[in-house]
């Protein structure tokens, strides 16, 4: 892990050596409303709460879309490596929408999902610039992620054995174990980098006690599995003396976790390492394993539709539509369990726009990789830099809790990837501004002074009877120090 930053090196000339030219200041404050508004589905919890749909969402995007380009944000950011690979991801999907076995259904997909993805992550990687604005945005993040874990804990209700929300995105378990997941490392962020205390950082630390308890209610294997490869990320890199006490704090979550969960949510965790000839199964852990059991045959589904559609798959949002033909097919008969989604982002992806598609979605995931990747390894390098290798840690969990989670959900034209890419371009451009004022700094300063070879060489000469200095003339045409004649 990286240590915390002093007072002395955050007083220091390397702590923060590039001072870049700030956003302008609406464009700026505009995108982190959004963020928040965006990320902690207001619009939905809200609606739960008043009955009043609101669509606060698109209205701050047009806003801040809007000031970025009358204020003048970045716009040669969107056309990073991440952002070619976007666009070109999006010229793709609409290609693939007059391919589709349904036209107008690919469309309205592309149009209220895919765009809004896309717009998130062009004002977000317009709009911030340097590292400050960078851990602005992701203290943000960490109060959207405390949201939604305080209202999950006031409204939220065990259906069917699993916690979640009663309605919108969130009354899925499975997306709202992802949404803490993805939101918990900028919790972390905050109790790293922010000095003294503060409502946001004592809530910070309450959302990295509450959020595992919350996640372990929800049933959500993927959540579980993701969990444990993201502890154990922060736990192994840890200096010794901390271990045991990490150690101790996870098991007495653990243990509050098992005692906090329902009995169905407990038995479908069962069901990673049970299988279905095992006797003696309670009634939810069978619902479990059917469960299972239906997304292997999604899964397969999946698999083979992307192989009889291999270049412009079935059409963006068109899987469950064309599995229940491709099943009826297969079966001579109507199949309702067909009517699921792929449960896989990246099945998804292959069958619905084609391996092209596939190949340019995983791009942009190893191109945001290799950017934290990247920032951790300048950090390392100038420990001055401490608050880039907590930003670079944080965003590499975040990205790893979107792609665990991906694994057993299907979010190919959510907001989530998209949210992070544009985060990973604007932390790239900061460490470009930081390597650049290293360097700079790094080199003596010599522009004051002539060049080597500007000064004559001296030479003994006699004068009066003793040894005076005579100069050598420079060279015709220099304009050099004029010659001292004796």
């Amino acid at each position: 892990m990286f240590p915390l930053q002093t007072p002395t090196l955050r007083g220091s000339n390397l702590a923060n050596p590039a001072k870049p030219a700030p956003a302008p200041r609406p464009a700026f404050y505009l995108t982190l409303a959004f963020v928040f508004v965006v990320y902690a589905r207001v619009p939905e919890i809200m609606d739960m709460v008043t009955g009043a749909a609101l669509h606060s969402a698109r209205a701050i995007m047009a806003l801040s879309l809007i000031a970025m380009l009358l204020f003048g944000g970045n716009l040669r950011a969107i056309f990073s490596k991440v952002g070619i690979c976007l666009i070109a991801f999006t010229l793709w999907i609409c290609v693939c929408t007059p391919f589709s076995i349904w036209r107008g259904g690919s469309a309205r997909v592309l149009k209220d999902f895919w765009l809004l993805a896309l717009f998130s992550f062009a004002i977000i990687a317009a709009t911030v610039q340097g590292l400050e604005q960078c851990r602005k945005l992701m203290y943000t993040l960490a109060a959207a992620t405390a949201f939604i874990e305080v209202f999950t804990l006031m409204l939220g209700r065990v259906q069917g054995g699993r916690m979640a929300l009663l309605g919108g995105t969130l009354g899925n378990a499975n997306y709202l174990a992802m949404m803490l997941l993805m939101g918990v490392p900028f919790c972390l962020f905050v109790l790293r980098t922010r000095m003294g205390m503060s409502p946001l950082k004592l809530a910070s630390l309450l959302m990295l006690l509450c959020i595992p308890v919350t996640v372990a209610a929800t049933g959500s294997r993927g959540g579980l599995v993701t969990l444990a490869v993201m502890f154990l990320l922060y736990f192994v890199p840890l200096p010794s003396g901390q271990k045991m006490v990490v150690a101790i704090a996870a098991l007495i979550l653990a243990v509050i976790a098992i005692t906090w969960s329902t009995r169905s949510a407990l038995d479908r965790y069962k069901t990673i390492f049970a299988s279905s000839g095992e006797v003696r199964l309670s009634d939810s852990e069978k619902s479990a394993i059917d469960s299972m059991g239906l997304r292997k045959e999604l899964l397969m589904s999946s698999l083979q539709l992307s192989m009889r559609h291999p270049l412009f798959g079935v059409g963006p949002g068109m899987f469950s539509v064309a599995n229940a033909s491709f099943v009826e097919e297969l079966t001579g008969r109507a199949n309702w369990n067909a009517w699921h989604e792929t449960h896989n982002t990246f099945t998804q992806v292959s069958c619905e726009d084609g391996l092209p598609g596939l190949f340019l979605y995983c791009l942009t995931l190893l191109f945001c990789f290799k950017i934290v990747f990247s920032a951790k390894k300048l950090a390392r390098q100038n420990p001055a830099l401490s608050t880039l290798g907590h930003m670079a840690f944080a965003l590499q969990l975040a990205l790893i809790a979107f792609t665990g989670t991906s694994i057993f959900a299907s979010n190919a034209y959510a907001y989530y990837f998209p949210m992070l890419a544009g985060l990973c371009v604007a932390l790239e451009r900061a460490c470009a501004d930081q390597a650049s004022s290293i360097r700079a700094a790094s080199q003596p300063a010599q522009a004051s002074l002539p060049a080597a070879g500007a000064f004559a060489r001296p030479r003994p000469a006699a004068l009066a009877g003793s040894r005076a200095i005579s100069w050598n003339r420079p060279a015709s045409g220099s304009t050099d120090v004029p010659p001292l004649r004796p």
